[in-house]
């Protein structure tokens, strides 16, 4: 991975603990302390402080303990950021998806181009309506989020990265501009999250 890449932008402030424990990691994933500044990027299946001070790797297990006991304590000094999967979706395109597994939502933030869980984004608009987002949806619920983007939104393009335990859902939808209309790309990626036993 180049020294490009592991370059950290700021990292910014959490809000929310984060919502879930990722039931897999891919590279490209960020795990951050965002009271230190401290990131670390997975890369070829390690976590990579970035830039590389020489801190010290970290395992996937050790990511996996550490956002758990993040979750379990409400703690919004560690946040996990997806990889942003770029301009081709990893995984196999699909047209429906049966229940799978519950899940975390994260959006893309158009301010900054990263991803952050839902509710925060619902937070930079209404603080309060943001405590009744869900941190983690039902596979269930998942379906029906998909469906009613499928509905709702035009050329919308879903895939499934079943080795990542990710499903992507990227449309372009209307917005009024100033003097016209235009579009802005949203990006959707739903991301597995461990039960209990599965953190262990």
């Amino acid at each position: 991975m180049s020294a490009a890449a592991l370059s950290a932008p700021p990292v910014r402030s959490a809000l929310f603990p984060p919502p879930s424990v990722p039931l897999r990691f891919t590279d490209g994933d960020r795990y951050e302390w965002p009271h230190t500044g401290d990131v670390w990027v997975r890369a070829g299946g390690d976590w990579v402080p970035a830039p590389d001070d020489g801190s010290g790797y970290l395992t996937d297990a050790e990511v996996r303990a550490q956002l758990h006991r993040a979750v379990v304590n409400w703690d919004v000094t560690h946040r996990f950021v997806p990889a942003n999967p770029g301009g081709v979706l990893p995984g196999r395109l699909i047209l429906a998806l049966s229940p799978v597994h519950e899940a975390a939502q994260y959006v893309r933030n158009h301010q900054g181009d990263w991803l952050v869980p839902l509710r925060e984004l619902v937070a930079q608009h209404d603080d309060d309506a943001a405590y009744d987002i869900p941190g983690v949806i039902s596979g269930t619920a998942l379906t029906d989020v998909l469906r009613t983007i499928v509905a709702e939104q035009p050329r919308v393009r879903m895939t499934y990265d079943e080795v990542a335990g990710r499903v992507y859902a990227r449309y372009e939808r209307a917005v009024e501009l100033p003097s016209s209309r235009g579009f802005v790309e949203c990006l959707h990626v739903f991301v597995f999250a461990a039960s209990s036993a599965e953190v262990a």
